[in-house]
């Protein structure tokens, strides 16, 4: 859809980036915009590689300078950006987050209607999905390996992500709804309003105060869309996130209970197959790209070895390094 962009933020995301590049494109987002931090794989070659090719546009950014978590600082770093100011809409969700729309033929422009919409935002509720039991991460689309989700009353998935219309118009952009309103007339009057996927206004949301991360509960709906979140995913990946910062909110909140807080897997969710012939085009068109594969193949060896390192094992001893780091030697370099 013209006028539109999605945008995220990532450190040491290389095995995730083709995927979540592809589904954006699938959905029909005119650009795409991701900020990266303080990588120590090679993911910023492969971003790089990627940009140079025209699916993407990327920069570097520094938390630490600004004393902010990731997020908040690549949320204030962005605002500089060429595409945020061309933007007429604007969409931000992290990598594990899958836009999943159910209205007319499953894009962005069938969501908001060609961008000529009378609001100026739209909340789109999560989907929390549980481990399913996999236990070891291995290379393939994420929204495959994961089809056992939350029933739409389940409290976790009240939080919501949003589309912002032009978002410079907004003082203070955060990862779930914005902050600080600034664009003409007043916050209520004319246009000047949050619905939820399904349409309802969403009244209870207001620029003014602190931003909220989600609806009451019984706001939850999935009817039109929703953000299918793979929150935990393998059981190998969440112990990789023990003892670490997230990147929202700089405090460690990977416990125990988070994962058992969020490892729903009460039914069968399989929304993601309408897509499937027009995800694996994209995905095999990014594929394509000369160097692109030798990169993502590196990029799983690093992830192998982030993961090893985390349980104390010889990363050069599991078959997964072996594969991603052999395949990586027979691909062309990038041009």
């Amino acid at each position: 859809m013209k006028g539109s962009l999605v945008f995220t933020t990532m450190r040491n995301e290389g095995p995730f980036i083709l995927e979540w590049v592809a589904w954006q494109k699938m959905l029909g987002f005119e650009r795409a915009l991701i900020l990266f931090n303080d990588c120590t794989d090679r993911s910023p070659s492969l971003l790089r590689l990627l940009e140079k090719a025209g699916e993407i546009a990327t920069k570097r950014h520094y938390p630490d300078h600004v004393g902010l978590s990731p997020q908040p600082s690549a949320l204030m770093a962005c605002r500089t950006h060429p595409f945020m100011r061309q933007c007429e809409w604007m969409f931000n969700c992290d990598v594990d987050e899958f836009l999943v729309i159910h209205k007319g033929d499953g894009t962005i422009d069938a969501l908001l209607n060609g961008g000529d919409t009378p609001f100026a935002g739209m909340a789109i509720h999560w989907r929390i999905f549980g481990s399913n039991g996999v236990r070891r991460w291995e290379d393939g689309p994420v929204h495959r390996r994961f089809d056992h989700a939350a029933q739409t009353d389940t409290r976790q998935n009240n939080c919501v992500k949003s589309f912002v219309r032009q978002p410079l118009q907004f003082g203070d952009l955060h990862t779930h709804v914005p902050r600080d309103w600034n664009g003409p007339g007043d916050w209520g009057t004319g246009g000047n309003y949050w619905v939820l996927s399904d349409g309802r206004r969403w009244d209870a949301f207001t620029p003014d105060r602190w931003p909220p991360n989600g609806t009451d509960n019984d706001l939850i709906t999935h009817d039109v869309a929703e953000l299918n979140h793979y929150i935990l995913q393998s059981w190998e990946q969440y112990e990789l996130k023990r003892g670490r910062p997230s990147a929202a909110e700089g405090r460690n909140r990977y416990t125990e209970r988070f994962f058992k807080r969020f490892n729903h897997n009460d039914e069968l969710i399989k929304n993601t197959q309408a897509y499937a012939a027009r995800f694996d085009a994209e995905h095999a068109r990014l594929c394509a790209i000369p160097g692109v594969m030798r990169l993502h193949h590196l990029c799983c060896a690093d992830y192998v070895q982030e993961l090893c390192s985390a349980t104390g094992r010889d990363h050069r001893a599991d078959p997964r390094w072996l594969h991603h780091t052999a395949t990586a030697k027979t691909l062309p370099k990038p041009v």
